[in-house]
């Protein structure tokens, strides 16, 4: 499936997917941002990325380890928003991300510095995953924990168990029912948002014995539903 606004390399017919955790980027962007133009969204590499390491290439393993996401304010997809927030928060697989002439990674302490690259990243925000030099990324790139951009939070939800209530308890049964699953929006964690819960889980694969509280790993499949029914 040819993946739209995705740039495909010249002459190049390897077999290639996207690092996990940068499916799960792209897919918390389209929640949070439905409607968003996709006209500067990048994945595999054009020729001028062929010419020189990038992690638009794939790796060794056949992954890439890039992804582009167009500067959409007006659509909900403010990248220089989104940036800050995955230079604060940090996700594992995270090795660098570029905005506006800026980049933030492990090497500066997370703090913006100037970026004089070429292409000076005002229409798209790039995000890299992984270790090591660009073009060979090894280490966590298909980390599946959330980036905390969907449409609760993942960083208010995560964390909730059993027997809480408010708001944020809202925010979990809302994604619950839109992703599917009966549920009443209440705001509070009962025996039914949790068999909610555990059954939004055991539809990803998990082998979870109940839904009383909600790990990383949780909201993740809970995202991944969500985008699931979505495209239905």
């Amino acid at each position: 499936m040819t993946i739209p606004g995705a740039r495909i390399m010249k002459g190049c017919h390897m077999a290639w997917r996207l690092a996990r955790s940068l499916e799960n980027l792209r897919r918390e962007i389209n929640q949070i941002a439905p409607h968003r133009s996709k006209v500067s969204d990048g994945t595999i590499g054009d020729g001028a990325h062929q010419s020189g390491p990038s992690d638009h290439n794939p790796n060794s393993s056949g992954v890439v380890c890039a992804f582009d996401a167009t500067h959409d304010p007006d659509s909900g997809a403010d990248m220089r928003k989104i940036a800050e927030h995955l230079r604060t928060k940090r996700h594992r697989a995270i090795k660098y991300v570029i905005f506006n002439r800026r980049i933030a990674s492990a090497a500066s302490g997370w703090r913006w510095t100037g970026y004089f690259g070429k292409n000076p990243h005002t229409q798209h925000m790039h995000v890299s995953v992984g270790r090591g030099p660009d073009g060979r990324s090894t280490g966590p790139y298909d980390d599946p924990g959330p980036w905390g951009l969907g449409t609760t939070r993942g960083d208010d939800v995560i964390g909730l168990r059993k027997g809480d209530s408010g708001e944020r308890v809202k925010g979990l049964q809302a994604v619950l029912e839109r992703a599917g699953f009966k549920v009443t929006v209440d705001g509070d964690y009962g025996p039914k948002t949790a068999a909610a819960l555990l059954a939004c889980r055991k539809s990803m694969g998990s082998t979870a014995d109940d839904g009383n509280s909600v790990t990383g790993y949780a909201y993740a499949q809970l995202l991944t539903a969500l985008a699931r029914k979505q495209d239905d």
